[in-house]
């Protein structure tokens, strides 16, 4: 029992391991505690203290390896998707004159990121058509385009502004969705 114990507080308090301690006391049954602590401490190494040119090099390799995991991060985080693409889905000579115009106008708000623009045209009654606009597949603007070259531009230009806007409040929009008033667990 004393073994035991004895055995117990050479693992647990002075940090010797099971091996050590069991070879020891199990060559000799008549062994005492000073025997076991004389002969474990003989078989333990002495750690040295490293030089001051391996710790400034040590500190400098993980200095470096945090500063490539950041740039990673922030690279991954603007890589996920290509902002800004304006897809063209039009059909008609009218309806590629109103995408021509809208690219060529066309700036993104400041704070505007991960987005991409679909300009799709539909077939109406006669020569007129329906033109959408869609961010990330949400329906922006809606309107009929007609194959006049003033009505063209100036829906355009309308598109545009109506674009902008939706664009410098989605990052707002989406906080307002995910907020704490909106969640909770679908349960009345």
């Amino acid at each position: 029992m004393l073994k035991v114990l004895f055995t117990c507080l050479l693992i647990s308090v002075l940090g010797f391991s099971y091996a050590q301690v069991k070879n020891t006391v199990s060559a000799d049954p008549k062994v005492d505690s000073t025997t076991v602590l004389q002969h474990v401490s003989d078989t333990t190494k002495v750690i040295k203290e490293a030089p001051e040119a391996l710790k400034e090099l040590f500190e400098k390799i993980v200095e470096e390896e945090t500063e490539k995991a950041e740039r990673q991060k922030n690279k991954i985080e603007y890589s996920l998707e290509i902002d800004g693409l304006i897809i063209d889905q039009t059909k008609t000579k009218s309806g590629r004159e109103f995408y021509e115009y809208f690219f060529s106008v066309w700036e993104a708000p400041e704070n505007a990121k991960n987005f991409t623009i679909f300009i799709e045209e539909k077939p109406f009654r006669l020569n007129t058509t329906l033109i959408e606009i869609l961010i990330n597949e949400t329906i922006v603007f809606q309107s009929l385009l007609q194959p006049r070259g003033d009505f063209v531009e100036n829906l355009a230009i309308e598109s545009i502004g109506r674009t902008q806007m939706y664009l410098a409040n989605y990052e707002e929009l989406l906080k307002q969705l995910g907020g704490s008033d909106m969640v909770g667990t679908g349960i009345f």
